[in-house]
């Protein structure tokens, strides 16, 4: 059996708000090309496992995108930092959260539970952009920055070890199956994913489509 939930923890692209791939696609459209494929290189990386540091992932990084532009790892690994650097604002730039998200986690707080973000990209740029950085966060992990991606347990054990919780007082939300829900569920955390529709397949203990002030209330309606 869980202990009772004392962390909420978020992902943040496509959880706390909806990812325009069009509108992102022209922001960075003078590297778009590297933009896909760098997002393709993240996605083998997620399951080759922890790296020593997070200059060694963005090494990786480099190594798998570099021969499709025909250009040295060290000149890719230049270039995949602009790109990185900039895609705060491409994302989120001038961008409102879901309806309902501030004041879920607000009354979340209100209830007791800490927040946490659990991404794997540096997380303050996009709170910022989107209006959420005034929450109480007691912990933001960007899962890079510690050398693994999601679904790696290590990021969720991270957030453990940051609010000294065990991991099954940890309830974490995101919008992917196989990043988030199996991530979580993985490091024994308990797992919630928002989704498009709520007929999906998933292992998450609750399925939601929109954010709402009540949402979080069965969490401490089971520790009353």
């Amino acid at each position: 059996m869980n202990p009772p939930p004392q962390v909420l923890s978020l992902d943040v692209d496509g959880t706390l708000y909806r990812v325009r791939r069009l509108r992102v696609a022209w922001r960075l459209r003078w590297e778009r090309g590297l933009l896909l494929a760098l997002v393709a290189a993240r996605e083998k990386i997620r399951h080759e496992g922890v790296f020593e540091s997070p200059e060694a992932l963005e090494r990786r990084e480099a190594e798998l995108v570099a021969p499709s532009f025909d250009m040295t790892v060290d000149a890719c690994a230049e270039r995949l930092g602009h790109l990185r650097d900039a895609m705060p604002d491409a994302l989120t730039k001038g961008v409102r959260p879901f309806p309902g998200v501030a004041g879920a986690l607000e009354a979340a707080v209100a209830r007791g539970l800490k927040l946490a973000v659990l991404s794997d990209y540096e997380p303050d740029a996009k709170l910022e952009n989107l209006g959420l950085s005034h929450l109480p966060w007691a912990a933001k992990i960007g899962a890079d920055r510690i050398g693994v991606l999601k679904p790696d347990k290590r990021a969720f054990e991270a957030v453990a070890e940051a609010l000294d919780v065990p991991l099954g007082a940890i309830v974490h939300v995101g919008d992917r199956e196989d990043v988030d829900v199996e991530g979580a569920l993985s490091a024994g955390c308990r797992a919630w994913r928002v989704a498009k529709e709520p007929k999906v397949t998933s292992r998450a203990e609750t399925v939601f489509t929109r954010w709402t002030i009540d949402l979080f209330e069965p969490l401490w309606r089971s520790v009353r």
